[in-house]
Parts: structure tokens; sequence; C-alpha cells
């Protein structure tokens, strides 16, 4: 009874030091990875990455992140040979769903709420790490390269420095909300759905469509071009 008390001891600690050697190698890779961008944060962002991750060590992990099941990762990059990934956090499934049916609403800068993501783990698990205090459920933007490029491209020829390609990609016509803020609103055809990253469910939009183009694009251009 000694020596098998002894054993599973013994395999528990062997099962806690690889967890730690996993965690540790993670957090190097991270680190350097950073590194490359470290000239480029001012002391606010420094400090809001600290609190994230002292946030991220003194969670208790209550529920299994899914980010990574195998189904969630091919919805999420299924397209990703062809087109740009975006994510969007959000906690309240309404809000994903109204997204379905309206598109996708930002004020000024599509960067500013969304994020760009790349099949990469080290880049994934990053980004998501940082925004998913934002809530579980993650809305998947996907725009055809082909679209985005013919928009980037045209947008250059005005030679508008501050505008978007997410910008042009509008059917409804910009508002400005309390603030003074330019809002647009990407049309819900690039919107190919959610993730519920707690539980692994995926929900898809019915009207996703990365190529979809509208004349609405052009005229968005004209606009730009006269003002």
């Amino acid at each position: 009874m000694e020596y098998i008390i002894i054993g599973i001891l013994f395999g528990y600690i062997v099962f806690l030091h690889f967890q730690l050697s996993k965690k540790n190698h993670l957090i190097e890779t991270m680190v350097g990875k950073l590194t490359k961008y470290e000239k480029e944060w001012d002391n606010n962002h420094v400090l809001n990455l600290l609190e994230k991750l002292r946030l991220l060590g003194n969670e208790t992990i209550i529920k299994r992140d899914r980010l990574f099941d195998e189904t969630v990762m091919k919805f999420l990059f299924a397209n990703e040979k062809d087109s740009k990934i975006f994510v969007h956090y959000t906690k309240d499934v309404n809000v994903a769903k109204k997204i379905f049916e309206e598109g996708f609403k930002f004020a000024d800068s599509f960067e500013k709420t969304a994020e760009q993501i790349i099949n990469d783990s080290v880049d994934l698990t990053y980004k998501h790490n940082i925004r998913k205090y934002y809530g579980k459920y993650i809305i998947v933007i996907c725009i055809s390269n082909s679209i985005y490029n013919h928009y980037d491209e045209e947008i250059k020829l005005i030679s508008k420095l501050n505008m978007q390609v997410e910008q042009v990609l509008t059917d409804i016509i910009p508002c400005f909300n309390d603030n003074n803020d330019e809002v647009f609103t990407l049309s819900n055809h690039y919107i190919k759905g959610y993730v519920n990253y707690e539980t692994g469910e995926v929900v898809s939009n019915k009207q996703f469509n990365p190529s979809y183009n509208s004349e609405a694009f052009n005229s968005n251009l004209q606009r730009i071009r006269t003002t």
C-alpha cells in the first residue's frame, strides 16, 4: 500500500512539473514575441498589459477555455487562405445576434474594437487573453482578400491616409454619436458568425458572404473624394 501511495504522489509531482514547464515555455515564447513591439509602447500600454496579466494570474479556472477545440479552430480559420479574419468580443449573445442582422458598428477606427487574427497559437493565445475579459462571445468577421485589397487601392488613390477599408464596406451612410464620433456599420455579409469560447458553441450567420460587393461601396468612395 505504501508503494502505491508513493507511486501516486510521484506521478502527481511529475504532472505538476509538466504543467509548470508548459506555462513557462508559453510565457517565454510570448515575451520573445512581444519584445519586437516594445519600442512602440507607451507607459499606459505597458500598465494595461501588466494589469491584464495580473488578472489572468489571479483568475480561478472554473470553466475550460474551448477556443482551441478543433471545431472552433476550423470555424475561425476556414477562410484563412483567401480572406482577412478579425474578431470582436462581447458579453451579450443578443448583441451578437443583432450584429448578424444589422452589421458591425464601430466608431471612427475599426481597429479599436476588432483584432485581426492569424492561425498561429502564440499570437492567438496572446490576443485572446487580452480581449477575453470583454465577453465570452467572439464575433468572427471575414473579408475576402480580393474585396479588401481592391478598396484599399481605391483609398490610396484618393490619398485619404486616415481612411480604413472597413469604413467603405458599408451599405449604410455613417452617422455621428453623442460624442461626435463618426459611426460606421460594416456590412453584415462579412459577419461569419460567433463562437462561445467557454462552451465551444459555434453559430453561423446565414447572410455571410466574404466576397460581398455593393454599389454602395463605390458611392462611399465618391463621397470620400468630395469631402
